[in-house]
Parts: C-alpha cells; structure tokens; sequence
C-alpha cells in the first residue's frame, strides 16, 4: 500500500485519485479521508454485466455516451467525495478530459449488498442529488427481484419508482434503454432465505 493511504491521515482529492492509480486495493473518498470498498459477489457482477449487455452500449457510444462499470470514479461536489458506483454513465463531452474521473454523470447504478444498502439508499443518495447532471439514481437488490430508482423532473424533485416482477421493466428515459427485469436477473441465483 502506498504511504498516503497507509498514513490515515486527512489528503486531497488529486492525491486520492492519484493513490488510487497506484493502489491494489480500491477506496472511497470522503471530504478527505478514505474508506475500502468490500469484494463484490458473483450475483452483484452478473448483475452489472447484465445491465451492459441489455443497455445498446453501442448506440450509446455513438450518441457520445460512455458506460464505466466499478473501476472509475465519479467526483462529487468539487473534490469532496469521490466514490466507485457500479455503473456509471456520462453523455458529457468533458468526461473525456480525464481517464479517471467522472464528474458529470447522467445514470449512477448501485447494486445493493447487505452491509452496503443503508449507505447506498441515504447516504450515497444524499450526495447524488447534488450533481446537476445526475438524472437517474438506480438501486438493485442481488438477493431477491427488487429495482428501486430515482428519476430527476424538470423541476429538479426527485420521482421515487420500485420494481419487483421480472415481467417488469427498468426505463432509462434519459438514455432511451429499457431492460426487462428477467434479462436483468438473468443467471442469477438468489440465495435460499
């Protein structure tokens, strides 16, 4: 581990981003101090690879779109947060300025775990609302068929819409992708309660 992230003390958003680089390990950036991100599990990964198979990346890439999964973080609020959603994805032109950073996000997706939810669904919400670009925030249980998501009206309140029927479908309005929960959940295997 380098010395910036063994040292625990307060550091900036360009010395995170640039530990980070040179880190094996991954870690959020909280108004200067960091905290590790836990391992995935293979529901929460065939979830997202789901989301980018169903999503027309393609199109999307041609629309001038980019669809970052896990390793790029998205900077919020001017360097004071910086955090690694599962799926993020910017249609700004100024994303491209920065092979590592997100700063203007359209769609962030967090695919819940069971030690994670409760910061995803407050405190990592609470931070979202605060990108201007931000149009939709999307929350994906692995353990059982629940899509809750957030969709930003003109009048910048938040629209709050939860899904539980594989028949269901996942509307991305602001990217014109729509997924069917079943192809969502594909090969998933849900735990037995």
């Amino acid at each position: 581990m380098n010395a910036p992230l063994a040292a625990k003390k307060r550091i900036s958003f360009d010395e995170y981003v640039a530990a980070e680089q040179a880190d094996k390990d991954r870690h959020e950036f909280h108004d200067g101090f960091l905290t590790p991100i836990e391992a995935t599990t293979k529901n929460h990964n065939t979830i997202v690879t789901n989301i980018l198979l169903n999503s027309d990346v393609p199109r999307l890439r041609k629309n001038g779109c980019q669809i970052f999964h896990e390793n790029v973080i998205t900077e919020v609020r001017e360097k004071r947060w910086g955090v690694y959603p599962d799926i993020v994805i910017t249609c700004d032109p100024k994303d491209k300025e920065n092979p590592l950073v997100v700063k203007h996000p359209k769609v962030i997706v967090e695919v819940l775990s069971k030690s994670t939810a409760p910061y995803d669904k407050a405190g990592k919400f609470f931070k979202y609302q605060r990108i201007p670009s931000l149009q939709q925030y999307i929350l994906i249980s692995q353990y059982t068929v629940a899509v809750e998501y957030y969709l930003r009206m003109e009048n910048d309140q938040w629209v709050y819409k939860a899904l539980d029927s594989l028949e269901d479908v996942l509307v991305l309005p602001s990217l014109s992708v729509e997924i069917l929960l079943s192809d969502l959940y594909s090969a998933v295997v849900f735990e037995e309660p």
